[in-house]
């Protein structure tokens, strides 16, 4: 599935592989053509295998799994963390005790940032603190519009 597949009737499509100087004194570019079906990564030395296992798989992506809260904090100040469900309750009790053994190394609120500047975090709308607040008319829009 990461494989580059070559179309030799083109070869400007062909990669180029910008490997590491081989001498300090003498710079070089080592230039590697792929056949067809041969894999960039074979080239490189990465395994395909270890690529695809790093990989969330097709069915199942990281972003639609389903989560559960967790509380790592007290439940006067409670800090919720999400963690898959999916994962076996051994793995649920090792990312718990890690996510509550290192609470400190989450910021929590903006207080919680003290190296942060404020004005980044700090949303301020500027008045003239002897102006009177007022109701501003309300403007027809045309049909076709006023429903996006």
């Amino acid at each position: 599935p990461l494989t580059y597949q070559c179309d030799n009737e083109d070869p400007s499509s062909l990669p180029l592989l910008y490997l590491d100087m081989i001498e300090e004194d003498s710079p070089s570019i080592n230039v590697i053509e792929c056949q067809d079906g041969d894999s960039i990564l074979t080239y490189l030395g990465v395994d395909d295998s270890y690529i695809q296992r790093a990989l969330p798989s097709k069915t199942q992506t990281m972003l639609n799994e389903s989560t559960i809260e967790i509380n790592i904090h007290t439940e006067e100040d409670p800090h919720v963390v999400k963690i898959g469900q999916s994962l076996n309750t051994s793995e649920q009790a090792t990312f718990t005790t890690f996510l509550r053994t290192r609470n400190q190394a989450f910021a929590w609120s903006y207080a919680d940032m003290p190296g942060i500047d404020p004005t980044i975090a700090v949303h301020n709308i500027t008045l003239k603190p002897d102006s009177k607040p007022f109701k501003q008319k309300l403007r027809k829009m045309h049909p076709r519009i006023a429903l996006l």
